[in-house]
Formats: structure tokens, C-alpha cells, sequence
């Protein structure tokens, strides 16, 4: 749907949402985010308990800060 059209287009499509419909959608990309990261934990790691998963994760988000700052 989005990758046909222009970014122009895409950005005007997503000014016209209401805030709420907004905030669900950055929600929804977080959440895919999230999974995505842990099914790549869980593939290289296939033992891995839930606690460890999250301490993982938590430290791949943290690494992600740190490097984006290094950015500015």
C-alpha cells in the first residue's frame, strides 16, 4: 500500500489520521520491533529462558540508545 506511493503522498496520508489512530500505529511498529528482535534472540539462542530473552533484549534496545547518540 505505502511502498507505491510517493513519501509526499505517504506523509499526507499520515497527517490526516487522528491522534489516537497515530499513537496505535507507532504502538503496533514498536511491538513488531520487539518481536522481531526476539525471534532473532530466540534463532541463535534456541534454549534461552523468558528471563534471559528479556535481559537480552533490554540490552540490544540499550545498545541501540547508546549508538544513535554517538550519531548526533
Amino acid at each position: 500500500m505505502f511502498g507505491l506511493e510517493s513519501r509526499e503522498k505517504q506523509w499526507e496520508r499520515l497527517g490526516k489520521l487522528k491522534p489516537e489512530e497515530k499513537v496505535d500505529m507507532a504502538l503496533d511498529m514498536s511491538d513488531f520491533v520487539v518481536r522481531v528482535c526476539a525471534a532473532g534472540i530466540k534463532a541463535e539462542n534456541p534454549d534461552i529462558s523468558d528471563e534471559e530473552l528479556i535481559e537480552r533484549l533490554r540490552e540490544r534496545f540499550e545498545w541501540s540508545k547508546r549508538w544513535r547518540k554517538r550519531e548526533v
